[in-house]
């Protein structure tokens, strides 16, 4: 079961995202919170979760101000929430590739490939880094966000090959994993913390500590 194309997630994948507990923590820090960052931040992702699954699609600003209001009502927090969403752009407007990125992307010339991003269009113009990919596909422009299907359905009608013949890339349990498996697609799950898989998410077909062992993995898949 050849692979003719491989599609990476963006944040946590290629791009370095260690930088949304910077809100939760912003957010604790403003209303002298006695609850740990962490806990603000899980909340956060589960709201998060919640939003981009709605039947109706919004962008990624228009959910985060929803976001944030519901998360300060969470804690019983009476403040603005212009603040908050301002710093998520800041932080996901502001990125990186990680160390070993380019490299691999490089190494696969001899294969199609793309990035499939829960991205708004003003985070797509902030990758200013040469990313050696066919095309980039955004939430914003498939009017959906993974896990939904449509998005990896999206990717895959775009390459014009099965989707058995596409390996997604991904850093994220249920965005990536769970939906690129549902989509019908071979999963490489990239597992940089080396965490334990959540027992309701299917197993990928691999796991990998980074994106460096892709090339091989690929040579011989």
């Amino acid at each position: 079961m050849s692979i003719k194309a491989v599609t990476f997630d963006a944040y946590g994948t290629l791009l370095r995202n260690e930088g949304l507990s910077l809100i939760a923590g912003r957010i604790v820090a403003d209303h002298a919170l006695s609850v740990p960052i962490i806990d603000v931040h899980r909340c956060w992702v589960d709201l998060y979760h919640e939003a981009t699954q709605l039947p109706t699609f919004r962008t990624l600003r228009e959910l985060q101000h929803d976001i944030m209001t519901r998360l300060l009502q969470r804690f019983a927090i009476k403040g603005d929430v212009v603040p908050y969403v301002e710093l998520f752009f800041q932080v996901t407007t502001t990125v990186e590739l990680y160390p070993e990125a380019l490299a691999v992307l490089n190494a696969l010339g001899h294969l199609r490939t793309a990035i499939i991003s829960n991205a708004d269009e003003e985070h797509r113009a902030a990758w200013r880094m040469r990313l050696p990919v066919e095309f980039v596909l955004i939430s914003e422009a498939v009017r959906a966000y993974k896990p939904d299907r449509a998005v990896f359905q999206h990717a895959v009608e775009r390459f014009g090959v099965a989707p058995h013949e596409v390996l997604h890339v991904g850093d994220s349990e249920v965005d990536d994993v769970q939906g690129a498996k549902a989509a019908g697609l071979r999963v490489a799950w990239v597992n940089r913390n080396g965490r334990a898989r959540r027992p309701d998410v299917p197993a990928p077909d691999f796991e990998m500590p980074d994106l460096s062992p892709l090339p091989t993995l690929l040579a011989t898949a």
